[in-house]
């Protein structure tokens, strides 16, 4: 009788699921095919990163240990998480066991928790660079960096132990389409656990993040104000120039281009200048903004529901579209951490399309010294123009050779530079 009983059950239930709601479906085939997409970009985005960083062990630097921390972390949840959401998402059921549900919670916690703490420990790594390059390599060891890669993890994984142990629980959330932690829990000490998790796991690294890029930004707007301070020609100096480099048998023809030559000098460099200087703090605003808003749209979303599930007495008030789309944008993350720490990189770039045959190390060579070719009267007393995108240091010079106007922009991007130093 039970057998007959739970064969109709199943019946109804395939019945069910054949005739949804169309409104479901679309629902069903935008958030899959979304969520596809992500895998996909994220998977050619970390793979290349791996390539790069294999086929290229010098860019292995203390700080691009960081970087391949947070690729490790996007690959993996890519690998062991979003596939079984993929079919639980077309299931809308969860349909590989109870066992992995809670593997699949802990893991996605850990993960979500080791990527937001790398996302930290990026963001000191760059302000030690920029704010105090001298005391950088004594600050930045590679013992240290290996102890702060560790320390990411181990936070990473105590936080998410505890639903394990009965401190709150995993299970499986149609809305979110994975298993997570029961943030609508009703029990009092299962919420103080969600407030540790959020405020240890978001609040407190995004109030880091802003901190440091904030003082980044900062030290760039003064490096920019001492560089135009220091950039400036002395008219004799140019008259000298100008009368020194005459030939003798030019007199007469000197002295009608003298003043023209004297006019175009002080409007190169009064003009240059400054127009360089503010496109560096324009550069380094842009990268700051980059990643302060790529953290806070990939995870804002998320943690919000996390705290209305908690505050609310019924979590069913909330939207399942708004759980939906938390979710997809904290996955997001994956695949926007590539493009936004490691191939905005001029260096990595270049690199890329020579390990994958796109460029020849050697036109890369030809174009860095025309671009190089902006350093003009360095010898008269015009302050020497390096490129703005000084990541290209390997190819051309080390940084310790260059003048003031290195840009903070490079260093947001590429803080390694600093370790070039002699």
């Amino acid at each position: 009788m039970s057998v007959e009983a739970n064969s109709s059950l199943t019946k109804q239930e395939n019945d069910s699921k054949l005739s949804r709601d169309p409104t479901d479906i679309f629902k069903i085939a935008s958030t899959t095919t979304f969520l596809f997409f992500i895998f996909i970009a994220s998977i050619a985005g970390n793979l290349l990163v791996f390539i790069v960083f294999s086929k290229r062990p010098a860019l292995l630097t203390i700080s691009n240990r960081f970087i391949l921390n947070l690729s490790v972390c996007s690959s993996l949840n890519t690998l062991l998480v979003m596939p079984f959401m993929f079919g639980s998402l077309i299931a809308e059921d969860w349909i590989f066991g109870g066992i992995w549900c809670q593997v699949t919670g802990f893991l996605m916690n850990a993960i979500f928790a080791a990527s937001t703490l790398t996302l930290v420990a990026i963001s000191l790594d760059r302000y030690c660079a920029v704010v105090t390059p001298l005391h950088y390599q004594m600050r930045i060891t590679k013992r240290r960096s290996a102890l702060m890669i560790a320390a990411v993890w181990l936070l990473a994984v105590l936080v998410s132990l505890p639903p394990l142990f009965g401190w709150n629980r995993f299970r499986y959330q149609k809305d979110k389409g994975t298993c997570t932690v029961f943030w609508s829990s009703r029990i009092k000490d299962e919420r103080y656990y969600t407030y540790s998790l959020v405020i240890l796991t978001f609040f407190l690294p995004l109030c880091v993040i802003l901190w440091a890029y904030r003082v980044i930004f900062k030290a760039a707007q003064n490096n920019s104000e001492r560089t135009r301070r220091n950039s400036v020609i002395p008219n004799n100096q140019i008259d000298d120039n100008c009368s020194t480099q005459t030939p003798l048998r030019f007199e007469r023809r000197r002295s009608s281009t003298a003043p023209i030559l004297h006019r175009r000098l002080s409007t190169t460099s009064s003009r240059a200048g400054p127009l360089l200087w503010h496109r560096d703090e324009w550069k380094t605003a842009i990268a700051s903004l980059l990643v302060v808003s790529t953290f806070i749209i990939c995870w804002l979303p998320y943690f919000i529901i996390i705290i209305l599930e908690t505050v609310l007495e019924n979590s069913q008030d909330i939207p399942p579209v708004l759980e939906t789309v938390s979710i997809l944008l904290a996955m997001m993350s994956c695949a926007c951490n590539p493009l936004v720490y490691v191939f905005r990189s001029k260096l990595t770039r270049q690199e890329l399309k020579i390990l994958m045959k796109i460029q020849s190390r050697e036109s890369i060579n030809m174009s860095l010294s025309r671009r190089g070719s902006e350093s003009v009267f360095s010898r008269e007393g015009i302050v020497h123009q390096s490129s703005t995108e000084s990541d290209t240091v390997p190819f051309e010079k080390p940084l310790h050779s260059s003048s003031t106007s290195t840009t903070l922009t490079s260093l947001v991007y590429n803080p390694n530079a600093v370790t070039q130093r002699s």
